[in-house]
């Protein structure tokens, strides 16, 4: 049990990293990598730095190691920083990746491993990252205050131009066609991966999304009306309604009423939304608080972040769904922490991107509050954001029409982003368009956190279920998942099924093997 508990905390810093920007550092190499040739070159990596693509500066072109590759760094014009990495044994192919949070940062997901089930330049892929546009902390939105380039840079013109470019020096670099271009990206690179499929169709041929962040005024309204509960006064930040306390007992409540629900008690949900536990069943305190119940402002505060948020008769956003509660890296992360902060004067990450967002990108007021703030007509407020930022577009006919192949899935257990709004996003592009499945899959991860981390079995092998789609026709059904601790063992596995079925107990077999469950309609 403790080896599992420090697996999920191994698993929920990781998580966090990825929203403020996965590492780009690479595994040390396998023996059938290594074993892969060097591939014939065309201008050498030293040389790349003295014939720059057109409007890019690159201040560094030099080798690097596990694996052998090539390192070019610099600014696109004028402001994109991005970092390109050419292994010396090519497969042919380009896979980029994105960031998290606010970026300000080069970052690259498909450098994470956890994410994508082996990273991109240990397969052989040429790969990049970008900082966005900017410079800045994941947590810091202020570059955005009045400067509609550097808005619009973050939004989706720094990840193009970073793709055009990498593709140029690709070609320059090696001898040999570029084949296929891929992309993955979790949370705001999640968000990044749905608008490249929408306003840039052919620039990837294939893409992963991952607990995207893509309906930008939706969600910050829902971060920020759940710290109005939370937090009511933003000045006074020490102590959270909703306490350690509560968010167990939620837990425990959770567990007794819904954990079977699937034929297994093991701690995950595997469909929240079959579960009907309702959080005033709970005992409610007859005087002051105390661990063993909820005050009714504790029980209003929960209420609200499991609901709907609207505003004058508008559903902004959905609520969280159960899961996450007691998690490493859930809602104490996402909703209610107060220490360690991400940062001075903000408590959590809901918190710090809501107030962020609202300050820099809405309002252009850096001390504007929430306190006692009306949502009615927050949408129409947000209109010239959603234009800009939000990937929520229904039409991939012109991504679906080059041969594209889309990838979504989403961590139940997701406290940063309900993983309902990625099914209401699938289901609206169905309804739209009957031809869906030759193109766009969905998977919903139980007990997954935001992308990584939880109790559910969060890693699976999803660049080569993508290769396998774009490259040989073979389009994805159900894959197998797994939970490993910090050495790398696998500690269960998991059956994931294509939305919208889902995995059901055999009653017989191994509970921790995935061969002991098979996929059927809900």
């Amino acid at each position: 049990m403790h080896q599992l508990a420090r697996s999920f905390l191994l698993a929920a810093a990781i998580a966090v990293a990825c929203w403020f920007g996965c590492s780009a550092t690479a595994p040390k190499t396998t023996e059938s990598e290594a074993a892969r040739p060097p591939s014939p070159k065309s201008v050498a990596c030293a040389d790349l730095a003295a014939r720059p693509p057109a409007g890019v500066a690159i201040s560094e072109a030099a080798p690097d190691d596990d694996p052998p590759s090539c390192k070019v760094t610099g600014v696109i014009d004028g402001s994109i920083g991005f970092e390109l990495l050419l292994p010396e044994a090519w497969n042919g192919k380009f896979m980029m990746g994105g960031g998290g949070g606010f970026v300000g940062s080069v970052q690259n997901a498909a450098m994470h491993e956890g994410l994508v089930g082996g990273t991109a330049l240990a397969r052989g892929y040429a790969t990049a990252g970008t900082d966005t546009g900017h410079t800045a902390s994941g947590l810091d939105a202020s570059w955005a205050l009045n400067n509609p380039r550097a808005q619009e840079d973050f939004a989706h013109r720094s990840l193009h131009r970073t793709a055009e470019v990498s593709k140029q020096i690709i070609a320059d670099h090696y001898v040999g066609e570029l084949e296929r271009s891929y992309f993955v990206g979790c949370s705001r690179g999640g968000g990044h991966a749905l608008m490249l499929a929408q306003r840039y169709p052919d620039d990837f041929d294939g893409i992963i999304s991952a607990a995207p962040a893509f309906d930008w005024p939706g969600m910050v309204a829902e971060f920020l009306r759940n710290q109005q509960a939370v937090f009511p006064d933003p000045k006074a930040v020490t102590s959270p309604v909703i306490t350690d306390d509560n968010r167990e007992l939620l837990a425990e409540g959770l567990r007794q009423s819904c954990d079977a629900l699937d034929g297994v008690a093991d701690g995950v949900l595997t469909d929240p939304r079959r579960c009907r536990f309702d959080p005033a069943r709970l005992p409610i305190c007859a005087g002051a608080a105390a661990p063993d119940c909820l005050t009714r402002a504790q029980l209003a505060a929960i209420q609200v972040v499991y609901a709907d948020t609207v505003a004058g008769g508008d559903r902004l956003y959905p609520g969280l769904p159960f899961g996450g509660e007691a998690d490493a890296g859930g809602w104490d992360q996402w909703v209610t922490r107060v220490e360690p902060t991400p940062a001075p004067d903000m408590p959590n990450l809901h918190f710090a991107f809501g107030v962020q967002f609202a300050r820099y990108f809405v309002f252009a007021d850096p001390d504007w509050s929430y306190q006692n703030f009306d949502f009615t007509g927050w949408r129409q407020r947000t209109a010239r954001q959603a234009e800009l930022l939000n990937a929520t577009g229904l039409e991939l006919h012109r991504f679906r029409s080059r041969g594209g192949k889309l990838i979504l899935w989403h961590g139940w257990s997701d406290s940063a982003l309900p993983a309902t709004r990625s099914i209401e996003y699938y289901e609206s592009v169905e309804r739209r368009d009957p031809k869906l499945r030759s193109y766009f899959a969905l998977y919903m991860l139980p007990g997954v956190g935001h992308c990584v981390g939880g109790p559910g079995a969060d890693r699976a092998d999803w660049i080569a279920t993508l290769e396998q789609w774009v490259e040989q026709g073979v389009a994805p059904n159900d894959l197998v998942a797994s939970k490993v601790d910090a050495k790398g063992a696998t500690l269960f596995e998991r059956r994931l099924c294509r939305y919208p079925q889902v995995a059901q107990y055999d009653g017989k077999g191994d509970v921790n093997a995935a061969s002991s469950y098979a996929c059927a309609a809900p």
